[in-house]
């Protein structure tokens, strides 16, 4: 897990995405108990079960690679193939930036798409494209892109991350260029940040934001009394809910094996 974390760290950035997997019969609140005890600087997903298709472990620890297209490039012990880890990342986020595929069409868009984050551009080069299977393909891509962008911003607003979600929704509508009707839709989600609802809820995410920064560079003290304080002024809020979980996971004894 420090590999993995130090990994995430590092690369996120650039397209790498961690995900921490507890398979051994711990449940939600067991797993996030033992992150913000054992891990607080971890930023990686994590889950307790195993929803990527890999090989079933032998041992533990266990990990895999996924690359940009889908495929398990690489499957077992984390340590003992760290060179081999290492190489195979750095060749996947080179996909990232460059993009991948068998035509010059697929590459560009993937570039666009994926490196860039530019929607926009990626569906101006699928409309210059004749009809044809290719295109069609690319246009699923795109659209399937859009769709999960604007699916993240609902997301980190249920999970009470609504700083998280102004920049995902921000960075969304820039994405998408002068296209009327993707602009129709994304506008109302950037609009719901200046609700009254929303900046209520922006309010108390940087008062969290503060006390999780404190958690994340180990200087957490006094993060359960700043906890709650911050919930009782929380009322109702997703962030208040959040909130509420980070302190019940820092209260839980995390588990010892």
């Amino acid at each position: 897990m420090p590999s993995a974390i130090k990994h995430d760290h590092e690369l996120s950035s650039k397209g790498l995405v961690s995900i921490l997997v507890e398979a051994q019969g711990a449940d939600d609140a067991t797993l996030e108990s033992f992150l913000w005890s054992k891990f607080p600087d971890n930023n990686c997903f994590s889950s307790v079960s195993v929803f990527v298709p890999i090989p079933e472990s032998k041992g533990i620890p266990h990990g895999a690679l996924i690359g940009v297209d889908g495929t398990l490039l690489w499957s077992g012990h984390p340590v003992g193939d760290a060179k081999k880890i290492e190489e195979l990342v750095t060749a996947e986020l080179a996909k990232v930036k460059k993009g991948w595929g068998d035509t010059a069409e697929a590459r560009k868009l993937r570039a666009a798409l994926y490196g860039k984050g530019d929607l926009a551009g990626a569906a101006a080069i699928v409309a210059a494209m004749p009809e044809g299977n290719e295109r069609t393909q690319l246009q699923g891509e795109v659209d399937r892109r859009y769709a999960s962008a604007k699916k993240a911003v609902a997301t980190l607003q249920a999970q009470g991350r609504w700083l998280d979600a102004q920049a995902a929704a921000k960075n969304l509508l820039k994405s998408v260029g002068t296209k009327a009707e993707w602009v129709a839709e994304v506008t109302p989600l950037v609009a719901e940040f200046d609700t009254e609802t929303g900046k209520a809820e922006l309010a108390q995410d940087r008062k969290l934001d503060k006390i999780v920064k404190q958690l994340r560079e180990k200087k957490g003290e006094g993060a359960p009394k700043a906890l709650q304080a911050m919930i009782k002024s929380a009322g109702t809020t997703k962030v208040g809910e959040r909130a509420a979980r980070i302190l019940k996971a820092l209260e839980s004894p995390p588990p010892e094996k």
